[in-house]
């Protein structure tokens, strides 16, 4: 039986593909950090939908995943829809399940085939993702200390590194179950509009002899913005 506190986790990834780059290129100067990052949170926010691969490196108490991929949207419903794969991990339980967002429905499909369809928990929806007061554009708006570190290839997409920190009751906007500050990264599309393509956050260790959880955001084929009048 799927839990529900599996669905609120997998909702909860929705509310926030990692790929190799080459070597990173600080020759001449490079754009103001600022300027990036709102000019990308307000280009974020005219979207109407994206892919997405989150990906999660070490352990985060209440999130329970390895990966989740798959689309969001703020159409087809008051919490906007959502579909993909996810990837789960429950103490020593490894599983994988399908998932949609339709209306007011979360259905979660295991591989074998059982159905758990649940209402939407709310406040983690897709339509919160792009909420410029709680979603991706806030962590970006919110961000302190943002300095533009280099220019990097993402699978062909030519971009600009910008690092800085968020601080907890901001990521907690979006991750909720993070308790902490974090230094965070951005890659941002050095055409215009500036684009949003992969947030990579570093949650520092809860005990001494505990490793740093790397939390990996990447976003890929955003839909064109939404058309005027």
């Amino acid at each position: 039986m799927l839990r529900r506190r599996t669905a609120g986790v997998l909702v909860m990834v929705l509310a926030l593909a990692s790929g190799c780059s080459a070597s990173p290129d600080t020759r001449g100067p490079l754009p103001d950090a600022s300027s990036l990052v709102t000019a990308a949170a307000a280009t974020f926010g005219q979207l109407r939908s994206f892919a997405f691969d989150f990906t999660v490196s070490g352990s985060v108490p209440g999130l329970n995943v390895r990966e989740v991929k798959g689309v969001a949207s703020k159409d087809g419903g008051p919490y906007g829809s959502a579909s993909g794969q996810a990837d789960m991990q429950e103490s020593q339980n490894r599983f994988e399940v399908t998932y949609s967002i339709n209306g007011d429905k979360l259905v979660l499909t295991g591989k074998n085939g059982i159905r758990d369809e649940q209402p939407v928990p709310v406040p983690y929806n897709p339509v919160a993702l792009f909420d410029p007061a709680h979603g991706l554009p806030k962590l970006l708006t919110a961000a302190t200390g943002v300095k533009t570190e280099t220019r990097e290839d993402l699978k062909g997409v030519q971009t600009y590194r910008v690092t800085g920190e968020i601080a907890e009751d901001v990521v907690q906007g979006v991750l909720p179950t993070v308790a902490s500050d974090v230094d965070v990264k951005f890659w941002v599309t050095q055409s215009e509009p500036r684009n949003l393509v992969r947030v990579w956050m570093q949650v520092p260790p809860r005990q001494p002899n505990e490793g740093a959880v790397m939390l990996e955001l990447g976003l890929t084929q955003p839909s064109a913005t939404t058309p005027a009048g």
